[in-house]
């Protein structure tokens, strides 16, 4: 359920305008023979015009650099953005898209607004990442067919129970780990259960069950609760918060 349906690619990929997106970012495009547009390359230092784009095809070709393809592989090579980064930012319509900062080789930060606030208190920063979750289910075709499928998809249902999915984007949102901001933040949600040790969401690809006390807590500081992943017929339990211990069951 983790990767991105061929079909929302192939939507984004005709739907976004190129040709608008790479004037948005200062990059001058004139008519060039019939059917191409043609501009100065903003990845080589050139004098004659000889990056390309086809709105025909919604493609681009910088034949001073040899690189090319579509409206993702643009703003993966602009905005030195990963190809999760780049279409979660197509598909959001993101302001920063459109901006003219010149091409970066690799951001290390986020052009994702963060859905959790850095200073707030562990409870609260765990019930912000729940609440991203939940929020992620209804983005995600392949998730919410299988609930479908089991006859689980009950909006009121998954409401009351936080029921959400990690689709490996909250990474996107957060500062680099080479930041000092993104380096505190991740090692917090590492303490908290979110990310594991390599870095990685520990429910990364999963639907995510959280377990609700009688006065609606995810988590007490206090004590142990824990969120369930399940894909398929396997259940795993993971601690979030267990003060004095760092054990993780399964």
């Amino acid at each position: 359920m983790g990767r991105i349906p061929e079909t929302e690619l192939d939507s984004l990929k005709s739907s976004v305008d190129l040709a608008a997106l790479v004037r948005s970012k200062g990059i001058e495009l004139k008519k060039h023979g019939s059917k191409d547009l043609a501009g100065l390359s903003p990845f080589t230092e050139e004098k004659t015009p000889s990056f390309i784009v086809t709105p025909g095809k919604n493609l681009w070709h910088c034949m001073s650099s040899g690189q090319g393809g579509s409206v993702i592989d643009f703003v993966m090579k602009y905005d030195g953005v990963s190809f999760r980064e780049a279409v979660e930012l197509l598909r959001t319509k993101n302001p920063s898209l459109y901006r003219s900062a010149g091409p970066v080789r690799k951001s290390t930060v986020p052009k994702l607004p963060p859905p959790i606030e850095f200073d707030a208190d562990d409870q609260t920063l765990f019930g912000q990442v729940l609440a991203y979750y939940a929020g992620r289910l209804k983005e995600n075709k392949a998730a919410v067919d299988y609930l479908k499928k089991r006859g689980l998809w009950e909006e009121e249902a998954l409401a009351t129970f936080r029921i959400g999915y990690a689709d490996r984007t909250l990474g996107l949102t957060l500062p680099h780990k080479n930041r000092k901001d993104g380096a505190e933040i991740r090692t917090r949600l590492q303490r908290l259960g979110i990310y594991r040790e390599s870095g990685h969401e520990h429910f990364n690809g999963s639907l995510v069950f959280p377990v609700i006390d009688p006065m609606e807590m995810s988590v007490r500081s206090t004590g142990a609760k824990s969120a369930v992943k399940r894909v398929g017929s396997t259940t795993f339990t993971c601690p979030v918060l267990m003060r004095g211990s760092g054990t993780r069951t399964a």
